[in-house]
């Protein structure tokens, strides 16, 4: 069953509009995605939006990472296990990386806001890889030569899997890229946030965060 996010996340603090690539039409996130103001239906017909909060307990997790821009469960989720084939051909699954805190982006080639993000994407996982931090891409719809060289031009040293059909994207609700999550070490979802607002994932804000979520 395709799972859908969006209808579990807690509004944002603040609202930013994001730059973020569609590569199809889609209901609105309801977090900062400034891509379409719709809000989706829940599954008993109330709007996302009138089932989100815009707060959090003081001091919580869950508040810090609404300070800093991301959407939050409103309820624990376990992200979804998936196995997909990374750019040598191996397979590789979401569980096997359960012990690690897990940045997991959706993204592809083509997509500008994507492009922009990248280096900063990469300089936070070099400065805290060793810390029991990793950052794993998933290039959605593109083909295995495509996406590698162009892995090879950025000089991307983290996990990169392909999903060739998408189907993985659509489960996380990936409808405007990049699209990106923030797992515990356990493997349920801390935070997601859609687009790129053009503040740097290596930014000593942001690198602070990560380190008190990897000392959790």
């Amino acid at each position: 069953m395709v799972r859908k996010y969006t209808l579990f996340f807690l509004a944002a603090a603040a609202v930013l509009f994001l730059l973020s690539c569609a590569p199809r039409k889609a209901p609105a996130e309801t977090s900062q995605s400034g891509a379409d103001s719709t809000p989706v239906p829940a599954t008993d017909g109330t709007p996302v939006a009138e089932k989100v909060s815009r707060t959090a307990a003081p001091g919580s997790v869950n508040e810090m990472l609404l300070k800093a821009g991301f959407a939050v469960p409103k309820a624990e989720i376990d992200a979804s296990d998936f196995t997909l084939q990374s750019l040598d051909g191996k397979s590789a699954s979401l569980a096997s990386y359960k012990g690690s805190l897990v940045f997991l982006s959706f993204w592809a080639t083509w997509c500008g806001p994507c492009k922009q993000e990248l280096p900063s994407v990469e300089a936070l996982y070099e400065k805290l890889k060793g810390k029991g931090f990793l950052i794993v891409a998933v290039d959605v719809m593109e083909e295995n030569k495509t996406v590698a060289a162009f892995v090879k031009a950025n000089r991307m040293t983290f996990p990169v899997l392909l999903d060739a059909d998408g189907k993985v994207g659509g489960e996380y609700d990936a409808r405007s890229i990049p699209t990106n999550y923030i797992l515990d070490r356990t493997g349920k979802i801390l935070a997601r946030v859609v687009g790129y607002d053009g503040t740097p994932w290596d930014s000593p804000a942001r690198v602070a965060l990560f380190e008190k979520l990897l000392a959790m």
